[in-house]
C-alpha cells in the first residue's frame, strides 16, 4: 500500500481534477464518505457531535459532514475554530451547511466552548495536510480543549497540529481517538510520535481514478495482509526441505544460549526446510534440550564462553551447505568474534542477516559490507544504528526513514531500522517500507532473535532481500497481535511469538 506525502496527494487531487472529479465534488465525496464512517460508529441517541473546523479545505469537508449528520437526525454544530472559509469550495460548502440552520459557534465564544465540552462527538477538521511546525497560542487553545472534553474525537486525514511528511509533534496536537485517512496513508499515520495521535486510522477510498494516481511514484509504502501473503513462495506438494533453504544460525554463548534457540526457533516455524544451529560448546546442553527440529554444530570457545576464532575452520566447512547465515543474535562481543564475522563475510556468498552483537562487533569499522557483493540485511535498534553510524539515538528515532535509507544507500545493504515504526530501505531500491503491525508485547529480551529467524527463513526459502525483510517486519507483528488475545501485553514472550506463527503465516 502506497504512503503518499503532502505533495504527492496534492498532485493526485489536482489531477483527479482535470481528468475525473472536480474539487467540488471530491470534497462532498470525502465528507460524505467520513460522515457515514462515523455514522456507523455512533448513532444520534449517542449525543451530540460537533464538528470544529479550519479556515480551509479540512474545514470544507467538515462543512459537508455536519450537513450529512444532521440530514441523518443527529443534533450537529459547528465551531469555527479560526474564523469563516477562505478557500473557495470550502465556503460553498459553508454556505450549504448554512442553509440548513445548523447552529454555528466561533471559537472564543461561550457557546462555542461549551459545544466542544458537551459534544459527545468531536469532529476535527481545522487542518489537514499543510500544517507546519508548532501550534500557536490560539490553535493551542482549542487543541487543548478538544483534547480535554470527554467526547471521542474523529480527525479527519490529519489530527491537527501534527506534521504530515515526517510525523513530528512540535507542540500541542488534537489526540483522536480515530483518525479517517482520506484516499491514501500518509506519513504521519505510519510513524510516530504522530501515529500516537491518529488513534485507530481507518482508509477511506472516495474513488480517485488510477491514472490521477499515475502522476506520482511513492517511495513510502506499508504492507498490508494481502500484500505480504502474496511476498511469500508458493509451497508446492511435491516439495522437500531442500527447496526451502538450510539456514545457518551462528548465534548464542554461555551466558546467552536463548538466543540461539529463539533465533533458530523463529526460523523453522517460518518455514526453513533445514537448521543448523552454531554456538560455542559451553551452550550445548541449553542449545541441545530445546531445539529438537534443528541439527546442531557446537564450535570451540573462549574462556568466557563466547565464541573463538578457533571455530572458523568447522564454520567454513560447513558454508557450502548453507543457504542463508543469520549471525549476531547473543554472541557477544570479542576481537575472536569480530575476526569471525569479518572472514565469513568476505567468505560466504549467500545472503546475510545481521543482528545485534554481530552489528556491535564490526561498528567502527564497516569495510567489509561495502566489500561484499551478496545481500547482506541488518537488523539494528536505534542504538545499535547509533553505535553504526555515530549518530545518537535520539536523533535517528527522529528521522527514521532518511537514517536508515542513507545507510543503506553508503554500503549497499538493506537496513532493517526496528522500533514501533519499523523502516525498511535498500540500497537497490527507492522504495522504503514502513511497518504497522505489533503492539508493546514485542518490547521484550529476544523479540529481535525471533525477528532475525523469521527474516532468515523467508530469504532461503527464496525472497528478494527487502521483501523478505518487510514481510517478515509485518509477520513477527502479526504474532504479537496474536499473542495479545489470549495474554497481556506485558506477559508476552519471544517464545510465544513463535508459537504464534502457525496461526498467522499464510
Amino acid at each position: 500500500m502506497i504512503i503518499t506525502t503532502a505533495d504527492e496527494i496534492r498532485a493526485i487531487e489536482v489531477r483527479e481534477d482535470e481528468v475525473g472529479t472536480k474539487f467540488l465534488a471530491l470534497m462532498e465525496k470525502a465528507g460524505t464518505g467520513c460522515a457515514e464512517l462515523i455514522m456507523e460508529t455512533y448513532a444520534p441517541e449517542d449525543g451530540a457531535v460537533t464538528v470544529v473546523c479550519g479556515s480551509g479545505k479540512n474545514g470544507g469537508d467538515g462543512f459537508v459532514i455536519a450537513r450529512k449528520m444532521l440530514r441523518a437526525g443527529y443534533d450537529v454544530s459547528l465551531v469555527l475554530a479560526f474564523g469563516e472559509p477562505k478557500a473557495a469550495d470550502a465556503i460553498e460548502n459553508y454556505r450549504r451547511a448554512t442553509d440548513l440552520s445548523i447552529p454555528v459557534f466561533s471559537w472564543g465564544t461561550e457557546e462555542a466552548a461549551e459545544a466542544v465540552k458537551t459534544a459527545s462527538v468531536l469532529v476535527d477538521c481545522m487542518f489537514g495536510i499543510g500544517f507546519r511546525g508548532a501550534a500557536n497560542e490560539l490553535q493551542s487553545g482549542v487543541f487543548s480543549a478538544m483534547n480535554e472534553a470527554p467526547g471521542d474525537t474523529v480527525s479527519i486525514d490529519v489530527p491537527s497540529g501534527v506534521v504530515t511528511d515526517t510525523g513530528e509533534v512540535l507542540g500541542t496536537a488534537v489526540k483522536a481517538a480515530w483518525t479517517i485517512a482520506i484516499s491514501t496513508l500518509k506519513p504521519l499515520h505510519v510513524l510516530y510520535p504522530a501515529r500516537e495521535y491518529c488513534g485507530d486510522v481507518r482508509l477511506l477510498d472516495i474513488g480517485i481514478l488510477p491514472e490521477s494516481y499515475a502522476v506520482v511514484t511513492p517511495h513510502l509504502h506499508t504492507l498490508t495482509g494481502d500484500e505480504a501473503a502474496a511476498l511469500l513462495p508458493v509451497r508446492e506438494r511435491t516439495a522437500h526441505k531442500n527447496d526451502a533453504g538450510h539456514v545457518l544460525s551462528l548465534c548464542g554463548s554461555y551466558r546467552m544460549p536463548g538466543a540461539a534457540c529463539l533465533c533458530a526457533g523463529a526460523a523453522l516455524r517460518a518455514g526453513a526446510g533445514l537448521l543448523t544451529a552454531a554456538y560455542p560448546g559451553p551452550a550445548y546442553p541449553a542449545v541441545s534440550s530445546h531445539l529438537t527440529e534443528a541439527m546442531s554444530l557446537p564450535l570451540p570457545a573462549a574462556a568466557d564462553g563466547t565464541l573463538s576464532a578457533d571455530a572458523l575452520t568447522a564454520l567454513k566447512e560447513f558454508l557450502g551447505k548453507a543457504t542463508v547465515l543469520v549471525t549476531g543474535c547473543g554472541l557477544g562481543q570479542s576481537e575472536d568474534i569480530r575476526t569471525v564475522l569479518v572472514d565469513l563475510l568476505q567468505t560466504f556468498d549467500g545472503p546475510v542477516v545481521l543482528d545485534a552483537d554481530a552489528l556491535n562487533n564490526l561498528a567502527g569499522d564497516l569495510a567489509v559490507l561495502k566489500e561484499r557483493t551478496a545481500p547482506t540485511v541488518l537488523t539494528p535498534h536505534p542504538g545499535e544504528m547509533a553505535r553504526l553510524t555515530g549518530t545518537p539515538a535520539s536523533d535517528i528515532v527522529k528521522d527514521r526513514v532518511r537514517v536508515a535509507k542513507a545507510f543503506a544507500d553508503e554500503y549497499g545493504v538493506t537496513v532493517l531500522l526496528k522500533g514501533a515504526d519499523t523502516v525498511i530501505a535498500s540500497g537497490d531500491s527507492e522504495e522504503i517500507f514502513v511497518n504497522t503491525s505489533g503492539n508493546q508485547g514485542l518490547a521484550k529480551g529476544g523479540s529481535g532473535d525471533t525477528l532475525s529467524g523469521i527474516l532468515a527463513a523467508f530469504l532461503a526459502q527464496g525472497m528478494a532481500p527487502q521483501m523478505a525483510a518487510a514481510a517478515a517486519a509485518y509477520y513477527h507483528g502479526k504474532a504479537a497481535e496474536y499473542a495479545a488475545l489470549d495474554k497481556a501485553l506485558r506477559s508476552i514472550l519471544a517464545m510465544d511469538l513463535i508459537e504464534a506463527l502457525p496461526a498467522v503465516l499464510p
